[in-house]
């Protein structure tokens, strides 16, 4: 997997499923059945009731393990992947989110959550953004190798650019804008996740929402604002248009317009 250039995540994703798989069955891989790999997954999804993402995780590293490792694809071959879940992401409203941003007083949480909205970031993407990735004369973040190893760039919110001089002062990181405990460090998911959840349980948002729903919400709104969808897709580094085409449930505008929805939220004076 190292040698694929698979991504240490990805590695560790792969992992989890035949390790629990070999649990499971209480024997050595080899000695596994096909059906006893379906008995597994029934187990996974009835009795421990994981989603259908961990479940095609599941399925991916039990497939990797006999195609590639053990030699035996026909153990495999026949081992469907879950079917996709249609369903519409909890989003944040414009209204909540300028409320949540105004009554967040830690800097650092406001300027990182604001940036992942105003971005359409991964979680993992702005954990690996560094100083030298903003680009103020372009107004845009590079992003480097994002989800499939692959670069692009994002916006940078004029009204983000304004808070960030703000946030040098301040903070003063190192390397990573956002740093962890030691400077020179990345800042943790734990930390990123705490922050989202101080924030919204100071508003008493009861929605169930996550970092991702920044991202959603960030390209959501785009779409309210008549952003083409293949700018929509460009932005959040979609491999296929099919994954954005789920944001035109709010909205059949499209334009050629992009503005970023942070500097409609705070438009300059």
């Amino acid at each position: 997997m190292v040698i694929e250039n698979l991504s240490p995540r990805t590695i560790t994703s792969y992992l989890n499923g035949p390790k629990r798989l070999i649990e499971y069955c209480a024997k050595p891989p080899r000695q596994i059945s096909t059906d006893e790999i379906y008995s597994f997954l029934v187990y996974q999804k009835e009795v421990k009731k994981h989603s259908r993402s961990t479940m095609r995780i599941n399925v991916n590293g039990i497939r990797y393990l006999y195609k590639n490792f053990l030699k035996r694809p026909e153990i495999v071959d026949q081992v469907p992947y879950p079917k996709q879940e249609k369903y519409i992401p909890e989003i944040f409203t414009g209204c909540e989110l300028k409320r949540m941003f105004d009554n967040m007083h830690n800097i650092k949480h406001r300027v990182m959550l604001k940036l992942i909205y105003s971005g359409g970031l991964r979680r993992s993407e702005a954990r690996d953004i560094r100083l030298t990735d903003i680009n103020r004369k372009a107004m845009q973040i590079h992003i480097r190798q994002g989800k499939g190893k692959k670069d692009r760039y994002v916006q940078l919110s004029f009204h983000q650019l304004n808070e960030l001089e703000g946030y040098y002062q301040t903070i003063k990181p190192e390397v990573y804008l956002f740093n962890g405990r030691k400077k020179g460090s990345k800042i943790s998911e734990a930390a990123m996740r705490w922050a989202l959840l101080q924030a919204l349980k100071r508003e008493g948002i009861t929605k169930k929402l996550h970092l991702h729903s920044l991202r959603h919400s960030f390209a959501s709104h785009h779409v309210s604002l008549g952003t083409n969808l293949l700018n929509i897709q460009q932005l959040l580094g979609h491999e296929s248009i099919q994954t954005t085409l789920l944001y035109l449930h709010l909205s059949d505008k499209i334009s050629g317009n992009q503005i970023n929805p942070l500097d409609v939220m705070y438009p300059a004076d």
